[in-house]
Protein backbone atom coordinates (compact mmCIF):
# COMPACT_ATOMS: atom_id res chain seq x y z
CA UNK A 1 0.00 0.00 0.00
CA UNK A 2 3.04 2.55 0.90
CA UNK A 3 4.90 1.43 -1.84
CA UNK A 4 1.97 2.32 -4.49
CA UNK A 5 1.61 5.47 -3.02
CA UNK A 6 4.77 6.30 -3.12
CA UNK A 7 5.00 5.18 -6.70
CA UNK A 8 2.12 7.10 -7.54
CA UNK A 9 3.15 10.67 -6.13
CA UNK A 10 6.58 10.01 -7.43
CA UNK A 11 4.89 9.63 -10.65
CA UNK A 12 2.99 12.71 -10.74
CA UNK A 13 5.57 14.84 -9.64
CA UNK A 14 7.49 13.48 -12.61
CA UNK A 15 4.59 14.36 -14.93
CA UNK A 16 4.41 17.61 -13.45
CA UNK A 17 8.28 18.26 -13.90
CA UNK A 18 8.21 17.33 -16.94
CA UNK A 19 6.09 20.76 -18.26
CA UNK A 20 9.40 22.39 -17.48
CA UNK A 21 11.28 23.21 -14.29
CA UNK A 22 14.16 25.59 -15.50
CA UNK A 23 12.35 28.58 -17.22
CA UNK A 24 14.53 31.20 -19.42
CA UNK A 25 12.52 34.28 -19.76
CA UNK A 26 13.85 37.32 -21.91
CA UNK A 27 11.95 40.50 -22.29
CA UNK A 28 13.30 41.87 -25.32
CA UNK A 29 14.23 45.79 -25.61
CA UNK A 30 11.02 47.01 -27.26
CA UNK A 31 8.61 46.20 -24.70
CA UNK A 32 10.81 48.08 -22.13
CA UNK A 33 9.17 50.87 -23.72
CA UNK A 34 12.56 53.36 -24.22
CA UNK A 35 12.98 53.04 -20.79
CA UNK A 36 16.99 53.10 -19.68
CA UNK A 37 18.13 50.14 -17.84
CA UNK A 38 21.34 52.30 -16.53
CA UNK A 39 23.05 55.51 -17.28
CA UNK A 40 25.02 55.80 -20.17
CA UNK A 41 23.67 52.27 -21.63
CA UNK A 42 21.68 50.66 -24.21
CA UNK A 43 19.21 48.18 -23.23
CA UNK A 44 19.47 44.89 -24.71
CA UNK A 45 17.22 42.96 -22.87
CA UNK A 46 15.67 42.50 -18.96
CA UNK A 47 16.88 38.20 -18.20
CA UNK A 48 14.99 35.91 -16.10
CA UNK A 49 16.29 32.14 -14.88
CA UNK A 50 14.07 30.01 -12.68
CA UNK A 51 15.17 26.61 -11.52
CA UNK A 52 13.48 24.22 -8.53
CA UNK A 53 13.55 20.68 -7.71
CA UNK A 54 11.82 18.14 -5.29
CA UNK A 55 14.41 16.64 -2.65
CA UNK A 56 13.63 14.13 -0.35
CA UNK A 57 14.20 15.37 3.49
CA UNK A 58 15.65 18.64 2.04
CA UNK A 59 19.26 16.96 1.09
CA UNK A 60 18.76 13.88 -1.52
CA UNK A 61 17.67 15.29 -5.16
CA UNK A 62 15.16 13.58 -6.95
CA UNK A 63 13.67 15.66 -9.81
CA UNK A 64 15.28 19.07 -10.66
CA UNK A 65 15.67 21.38 -13.40
CA UNK A 66 17.80 21.16 -16.34
CA UNK A 67 18.54 25.02 -16.90
CA UNK A 68 21.58 24.27 -19.15
CA UNK A 69 20.27 21.81 -21.49
CA UNK A 70 22.70 19.09 -20.18
CA UNK A 71 22.16 15.28 -19.66
CA UNK A 72 19.74 13.43 -22.17
CA UNK A 73 17.81 16.30 -23.19
CA UNK A 74 15.50 15.72 -20.85
CA UNK A 75 13.82 19.40 -19.45
CA UNK A 76 14.79 17.60 -15.79
CA UNK A 77 17.46 15.55 -14.05
CA UNK A 78 16.95 12.53 -12.00
CA UNK A 79 18.79 12.32 -8.44
CA UNK A 80 21.57 15.58 -9.45
CA UNK A 81 21.63 18.42 -8.04
CA UNK A 82 21.09 21.22 -10.73
CA UNK A 83 19.21 23.59 -8.06
CA UNK A 84 22.00 25.94 -7.95
CA UNK A 85 22.60 29.68 -8.08
CA UNK A 86 25.98 29.90 -9.88
CA UNK A 87 24.20 27.71 -12.72
CA UNK A 88 21.41 30.25 -13.36
CA UNK A 89 23.90 33.07 -13.31
CA UNK A 90 26.12 31.45 -15.91
CA UNK A 91 22.83 30.92 -17.88
CA UNK A 92 21.64 34.60 -17.65
CA UNK A 93 25.48 35.67 -18.56
CA UNK A 94 25.26 33.34 -21.78
CA UNK A 95 21.88 34.70 -22.85
CA UNK A 96 23.18 38.18 -22.59
CA UNK A 97 26.42 37.53 -24.34
CA UNK A 98 24.36 35.86 -27.08
CA UNK A 99 21.93 38.79 -27.44
CA UNK A 100 25.24 41.17 -27.90
CA UNK A 101 25.18 42.27 -24.40
CA UNK A 102 28.23 43.49 -22.62
CA UNK A 103 27.48 44.63 -19.44
CA UNK A 104 24.97 43.32 -17.13
CA UNK A 105 23.27 45.14 -14.21
CA UNK A 106 21.12 44.98 -11.49
CA UNK A 107 21.86 40.91 -11.19
CA UNK A 108 19.55 40.12 -7.91
CA UNK A 109 19.32 36.12 -7.22
CA UNK A 110 16.42 34.76 -4.88
CA UNK A 111 16.07 31.08 -3.00
CA UNK A 112 13.50 29.56 -0.81
CA UNK A 113 13.51 26.22 0.43
CA UNK A 114 10.03 24.82 1.69
CA UNK A 115 8.33 21.40 2.93
CA UNK A 116 5.29 20.61 1.23
CA UNK A 117 3.23 19.20 3.62
CA UNK A 118 1.05 17.19 1.93
CA UNK A 119 4.00 14.86 0.59
CA UNK A 120 5.40 14.32 4.37
CA UNK A 121 8.49 13.45 3.20
CA UNK A 122 9.45 15.89 0.33
CA UNK A 123 10.89 19.73 0.04
CA UNK A 124 10.97 22.22 -2.67
CA UNK A 125 13.99 23.93 -3.56
CA UNK A 126 14.19 26.93 -6.16
CA UNK A 127 16.50 29.66 -7.24
CA UNK A 128 15.49 32.74 -8.90
CA UNK A 129 17.66 35.27 -10.93
CA UNK A 130 17.30 38.27 -12.80
CA UNK A 131 19.86 41.02 -14.57
CA UNK A 132 19.52 43.88 -17.03
CA UNK A 133 21.49 43.11 -20.28
CA UNK A 134 22.75 46.66 -21.91
CA UNK A 135 25.69 47.89 -24.13
CA UNK A 136 27.75 51.10 -23.49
Amino acid sequence: MLRSSLCRVLSGLALMFAAGCATVEVVPPTELHEQRLGTGLKPVAHLYADVWGIYLFRRVPLITGNIDGSGMGLPFHLFTDSVRVESLVERVSRESQQRGGTTLTDLQSRDRSYWLPWTLLFWLKEYEVSANASVP
